[in-house]
């Protein structure tokens, strides 16, 4: 789903709930409970308390949520930092069968592009990179140094393999990363109450009881909105990019 239509879907179902409030359930609300205007005053407490409450949560989990989105682009960043780095050291290497490593890597590199991450985006962990990771370690293994120069560079590119198997793991981890279903409960019931509340007040101005309303629900709705489009961070419009791949492709590897 396009992230405007998202934001509108989300805004609407808020908006369409606390104005659902507004029309029905605080004329009931108001008889039942017998509230007043002079009753707005205890329920404006409540409301400014939860508010408050709320609102901390909401900072605090939209922070920790950016924070998750920015280090899973920093692992990625990593990993095509990690793959150039080897792709030059195997270009330093002085036998012939070093095009042979560096077009396996090219592959690899290709394949993250064009099928890992379509893939990622449906939340799915791709596992046709591993075929190729295999395949680029016993060419690397049958690759016999000859010189003592031929041997130091050797070593490095066994080192810096390494750290692309570990970065690359570290990728494949984050795709399934999400906030836990608990989370999404405690901030859609904060959500609910802080409506309720408004229910709660008596505003005998109906045009007035409805652009509180209208405001309260777009308020939660962008907020929730904000949180769900930074959630998955492979997943969605909003999401990470493989733009550090894709450069590695036209520019070093073309």
């Amino acid at each position: 789903m396009p992230l405007w239509q998202f934001f509108f879907l989300t805004v609407s179902v808020f908006i369409g709930f606390s104005l659902l409030g507004a029309f029905l359930f605080s004329k009931i609300f108001e008889t039942k409970l017998g509230l007043s205007t002079k009753t707005n005053e205890i329920v404006s407490t409540f409301l400014n308390t939860s508010g408050v409450f709320y609102g901390i949560t909401l900072g605090l989990i939209s922070v920790a949520n950016y924070e998750n989105f920015s280090s899973v682009e920093e692992i990625v960043e990593a990993e095509a930092s990690s793959l150039a780095a080897l792709y030059r050291d195997v270009g330093l290497l002085e036998k012939p069968e070093k095009s042979e490593l560096q077009h396996t890597l090219k592959e690899y590199t290709q394949y993250v592009v064009e099928q890992a991450w379509p893939a990622q985006s449906q939340g799915i962990v791709p596992k046709g990179g591993t075929v190729l990771i295999d395949s680029f370690q016993v060419q690397l293994a049958n690759y016999l140094p000859e010189t003592d120069r031929d041997k130091i560079i050797y070593s490095e590119v066994f080192d810096q393999f390494n750290v692309l198997i570990e970065k690359r793991r570290v990728r494949l981890s984050s795709v399934s990363k999400a906030m836990p279903a608990s989370v999404w409960a405690v901030l859609l019931v904060g959500a609910f109450v802080n409506i309720v509340l408004t229910w709660l007040l008596v505003i005998n101005n109906r045009k007035l009881d409805i652009i509180i309303n209208t405001l309260c629900g777009l308020l939660l709705g962008s907020l929730i909105f904000l949180i769900a489009a930074m959630d998955n961070p492979f997943r969605g419009e909003f999401s990470v990019s493989a733009e550090p791949f894709e450069l590695l492709l036209e520019t070093l590897m073309k």
